[in-house]
C-alpha cells in the first residue's frame, strides 16, 4: 500500500497537494485528515470526497506531518487501500444517546463488515467523556477487537471539536475507520512514560469524568494543597486546569492492576470540582504524577521499539498524542515525534488530542490522556 502526507495552512494548499499526488498517476482511495478548527472542515471534506477519496476527519489541537509539528494547519494521510478492505462509520450524538451507544454501534458495524475487524476511531465533544467508547465498541463487536484512536481537539479554545467525512460533520459524534484484519497488519501501542509518586488517595465523590472530592476534600483544593501551588501566573478556569493537568496528571489504578493517566480540562469554580478528559470512577485509588524529564521520552521510545522489532516495515504511521502531554513536555515532544518517525522512516500523520485510545499491551485497550498512541499499518501481500 502506497501512502503520502499532504499538509498546508489553508484548504487550497492541502487540495493542491492531493492533486499533485494524483497527477503522478496515483489514485488514493482514503484520506485520514487531521485539521485545525480554524479551517473550513466541511469544505475540505467535501472537496476531497469530490476527488473520489473517502474521508475520515477529526479536528485537532496541533498537527504532525512526518517529523514536523504544525499549528493551525491540516495534515492528510493519503492511502491507496483496497476499497473493499475498509469501511467508514459515522454517528452524530442524538439527544438521549451516550458515547457508549455510539461505540456499540461502531463495534457492531465492524463485526458485521469483516471477520477480523480492526478499528480506528475518533470522537468529538469538548466535554464528552471518551472512555465509554472502548467498552461500547467491545459490546457491539461481541468481543475485544484491536481499537485505536482518540478525541478531537480545537486548538485549546475548549469550545467545539468536530469529526467529519466527505458529507457529514458532527460537533458531538464518533467516526470509525474499519479495516479488514485479513488484509492489513496493524500494530499499535499507547505509551506515556509518566511515573506516579506519593501515597495513594481515594476519589470520594465523582460522576463519570467529573471529580468533586478526593479524600473528602474539593478536588481543586487537593491539587493546590498537595502540590503546594496557587494559580500560576493568575490563571483561572480551563487555563488553570490545563496547567495543573499538564504538569501533574492523576494516575488512576484499575481493579486489574493496570493504570491510566487522567488530565483535567476544566474546573468548576463553585464547588472546585475538576472535569477530566476521561472517567475517574468514584472509589478509585489515585496518585499524582511528577513533572516530566527527558526520561519520559526515552521510556516511550523504548516501548515503541518493541513494536518496531516485531514489525520493522510499515506503509504508514498514525500518531495521536495528548495536547496536555505537549504542554507538559514542551520542546521535548518534538524529540518524541522525530524518534518515532525515524524508527520506521515511513509517512506519518498525527495530531494533538483531548484523549487517546489504545492498548498498553495487546489485551488491555483503554482510554487514556497524557499519552501518545502510535498505529503502524501495512497491507498484507496477496
Amino acid at each position: 500500500m502506497r501512502s503520502t502526507v499532504c499538509s498546508g495552512h489553508d484548504v487550497a494548499t492541502v487540495l493542491q497537494g492531493i492533486d499533485d499526488a494524483r497527477s503522478q498517476g496515483w489514485d488514493p482511495t482514503l484520506a485520514v485528515v487531521f485539521c485545525s478548527v480554524s479551517l473550513d472542515v466541511e469544505t475540505l471534506g467535501r472537496s476531497i470526497a469530490e476527488r473520489g477519496i473517502a474521508v475520515v476527519g477529526v479536528t485537532t489541537a496541533g498537527e504532525i506531518a512526518n517529523d514536523v509539528m504544525l499549528e493551525g494547519s491540516c495534515v492528510a494521510m493519503l492511502l491507496d487501500a483496497p476499497s473493499e478492505a475498509f469501511a467508514i462509520s459515522f454517528s452524530a450524538l442524538e439527544p438521549g444517546e451516550t458515547m457508549f451507544e455510539l461505540g456499540r454501534r461502531l463495534g457492531q458495524q465492524a463485526a458485521d463488515r469483516f471477520v477480523n475487524p480492526i478499528v480506528l476511531t475518533f470522537g468529538s465533544g469538548v466535554r464528552s467523556d471518551g472512555e465509554p467508547v472502548v467498552p461500547g465498541v467491545r459490546a457491539g463487536a461481541g468481543r475485544p477487537i484491536p481499537l485505536f484512536g482518540g478525541m478531537a481537539g480545537d486548538d485549546l479554545l475548549m469550545k467545539a471539536t468536530f469529526v467529519f467525512t466527505g458529507s457529514c460533520v458532527a460537533s458531538e459524534g464518533l467516526i470509525g475507520l474499519i479495516l479488514d484484519g485479513d488484509r492489513f497488519e496493524v500494530h499499535g501501542i499507547a505509551s506515556n512514560g509518566w511515573q506516579a509518586v506519593g501515597v495513594e488517595k481515594t476519589v470520594t465523590r465523582s460522576e463519570a469524568n467529573v471529580v468533586y472530592t478526593i479524600d473528602g476534600q474539593p478536588a481543586l483544593g487537593v491539587y493546590k494543597e498537595y502540590l503546594d501551588v496557587e494559580n500560576p501566573d493568575g490563571q483561572v478556569g480551563e487555563a488553570l486546569a490545563l496547567s495543573l493537568g499538564g504538569q501533574y496528571p492523576l494516575s488512576v489504578r484499575r481493579d486489574n492492576g493496570t493504570s491510566v493517566i487522567r488530565a483535567p480540562l476544566f474546573y468548576q469554580p463553585g464547588d472546585q470540582a475538576m472535569i477530566f478528559a476521561g472517567t475517574v470512577p468514584q472509589g478509585s485509588k489515585v496518585r499524582f504524577c511528577i513533572p516530566p524529564s527527558m526520561d519520559i521520552v526515552e521510556r516511550v521510545v523504548a516501548e515503541v521499539r518493541e513494536i518496531h522489532d516485531s514489525m520493522p516495515h510499515a506503509d504508514a504511521l498514525l500518531l495521536v498524542s495528548c495536547k496536555a502531554r505537549h504542554l507538559a513536555l514542551g520542546p521535548m515532544v518534538l524529540d518524541e515525534v522525530q524518534e518515532l518517525h525515524n524508527m520506521w522512516n515511513a509517512p506519518m500523520a498525527g495530531y494533538f488530542s483531548y484523549g487517546e485510545i489504545g492498548a498498553r499491551n495487546p489485551s488491555e485497550c483503554d482510554f487514556h490522556t497524557e499519552t501518545c498512541t502510535l498505529v503502524v499499518l501495512r497491507e498484507l501481500p496477496r
